[in-house]
């Protein structure tokens, strides 16, 4: 008997995020898979789940939500043999889009079945695992403001992007062996950010490198976002490892979830380390 579980988080999203047996049993035998579906409260309940999940022995786990849902539930199944699927429901879904993860129920059943999985590599930033992206700067704010906003979407996270663009805040970021500080850097594993816009064109999510970009300014930054998206320049540049220094604490985004975290920043790459159903 195969155990499968989808967790959903019920707030991802635009429109809220539902899931139910109806739209999922037909796909499956029961004598060979057994379903569950539980829905989270918070993250420290999607985090209790799937301990749970996992405590139960299940061989295969749907993260139904965006990139900060498959965060929660993915650092626990690191160097694990539980497979992650993944039904992207967020307002980002950038790790998906890089995977090319489609967004159908059906679809999504469909590779569950058939079980082919890819490895990929994830980064470690002062014991906080990443499988998308880490900021600090302007992509931290702005993902902090977006995450106060009850409303989602692609216009709401632009409206937080000229808002936090155009705002006096300023935290000074230096990078290692660079001696002039930094507006914001932005550390991926993978090409999206969300929405389908990239400011990493050449990440490989399996190649244990990172890619890093940086800006000294909100000029700077203007450039290289309208170069990066309009033009598909790529002003990025691949690490193994890295590290950041800037106030004793500030706010970092981590996977489209802004905490607050101590400096400095040691950034690394945990390659093949986590089974994902494609």
């Amino acid at each position: 008997m195969i155990k499968i579980a989808f967790l959903v988080n019920p707030i991802s999203g635009k429109n809220g995020n539902k899931l139910e047996f109806k739209q999922i049993n037909a796909f499956f035998d029961r004598d060979k898979y057994d379903i569950e579906i539980r829905y989270s409260s918070s993250k420290s309940d999607l985090e209790r789940l799937t301990k749970e999940c996992i405590h139960k022995g299940c061989d295969i786990i749907v993260a139904s939500g965006g990139d900060g849902t498959v965060n929660t539930i993915a650092k626990f199944l690191i160097d694990s043999n539980i497979k992650l699927a993944i039904l992207p429901r967020g307002s980002g879904n950038g790790l998906a889009s890089h995977l090319g993860l489609p967004s159908s129920i059906k679809q999504l059943c469909i590779s569950i079945k058939e079980a082919k999985t890819v490895p990929i590599d994830c980064g470690e930033v002062n014991g906080n695992y990443f499988f998308s992206n880490f900021a600090l700067g302007y992509p931290a704010d702005v993902i902090y403001r977006y995450d106060k906003d009850i409303k989602r979407g692609l216009s709401t996270y632009a409206a937080h992007s000229l808002k936090s663009f155009f705002s006096k805040k300023k935290d000074e970021i230096i990078l290692e062996n660079v001696g002039r500080p930094k507006y914001c850097v932005l550390v991926s594993n993978t090409k999206y950010l969300g929405y389908n816009l990239s400011l990493t064109p050449k990440a490989e999510i399996d190649n244990g490198l990172l890619e890093i970009i940086s800006a000294n300014s909100r000029r700077d930054l203007a450039i290289k976002m309208i170069g990066s998206i309009l033009f598909k320049k790529n002003f990025a540049s691949s690490v193994s490892e890295v590290v950041l220094k800037s106030n004793d604490t500030c706010l970092v985004q981590i996977d489209g979830e802004p905490i607050l975290m101590a400096s400095p920043f040691h950034i690394t790459v945990k390659k093949n380390c986590l089974k994902i159903i494609v």
